[in-house]
């Protein structure tokens, strides 16, 4: 189950150096764990101007894939959604995001250097801080990985939705996550991310309430009841809507 942390604070204020020793704890518990960070600069790019794939880029092509013999850069010229980027992480354990701070309904642990940068940093999903903290919540120190990593066993949730749907029983998802931070809802509670039925449409994911995931199901299950050999527990269907 796919668990995010918002690791957040000024510039400069040590987030990334929290990140890798927070990854590597993580990893020597023996997690999957993943990392998204937020750019907010304009017309960033990880692209280099003039190289083949910039090229590429700027000739139009809207997905640029580069292939080396250690790894594979994929590269997509669009606007992104944070949500559909966490829900192609789900094989994962947890996804630790550097920067959000502002982003609603993820747990968060602000790095903070006085009390003044942890009041303004300070929200609802806010469980810890390091270095400077405000009120009742938990003070860390920057560098101490192994108390951070046991905060975010215990705290990280996974993402929701965002349907604001009422199928986990809150009217909406931040009633939602602030019940599962409170321990009075299960932390995967939210049933249009963890029901039956996964639909993809060009790649990204398209949540869907429960009574829609049982009727698409059922319906399935129905239809394939007189197919040999297509009794099992998974099923997966590939449609494509328009001939190619």
């Amino acid at each position: 189950m796919l668990r995010a942390i918002v690791i957040a604070g000024r510039k400069k204020s040590g987030k990334t150096k929290v990140i890798e020793g927070l990854v590597k704890e993580l990893i020597n518990r023996g997690y999957r764990v993943g990392t998204v960070k937020h750019v907010p600069k304009q017309g960033f790019t990880l692209d280099q101007s003039g190289t083949d794939t910039w090229r590429h880029a700027q000739a139009g092509s809207k997905t640029v894939v580069c292939i080396s013999p250690d790894e594979v850069a994929t590269l997509e010229k669009r606007k992104p959604d944070l949500g559909e980027i966490l829900s192609s992480l789900r094989d994962l354990d947890f996804v630790i995001l550097e920067g959000f701070g502002s982003v609603e309904n993820l747990v968060k642990i602000m790095v903070a250097r006085n009390e003044d940068e942890a009041s303004e940093l300070d929200d609802d999903f806010t469980v810890g801080f390091m270095g400077q903290g405000v009120g009742e919540k938990t003070v860390l120190e920057p560098d101490d990985f192994k108390a951070i990593a046991d905060l975010v066993e215990q705290k990280a949730l996974p993402p929701t939705a965002g349907l604001d749907c009422g199928d986990c029983g809150y009217g909406t998802c931040k009633e939602f996550v602030l019940a599962a931070l409170a321990g009075k809802a299960p932390k995967n509670g939210c049933r249009p991310l963890f029901g039956r039925v996964l639909l993809t449409v060009d790649g990204r994911r398209v949540p869907l309430k429960i009574f829609m995931q049982d009727l698409i199901a059922g319906t399935i299950a129905g239809m394939l009841t007189s197919l040999k050999g297509a009794k099992g527990e998974e099923i997966k269907i590939e449609v494509i809507r328009h001939e190619r």
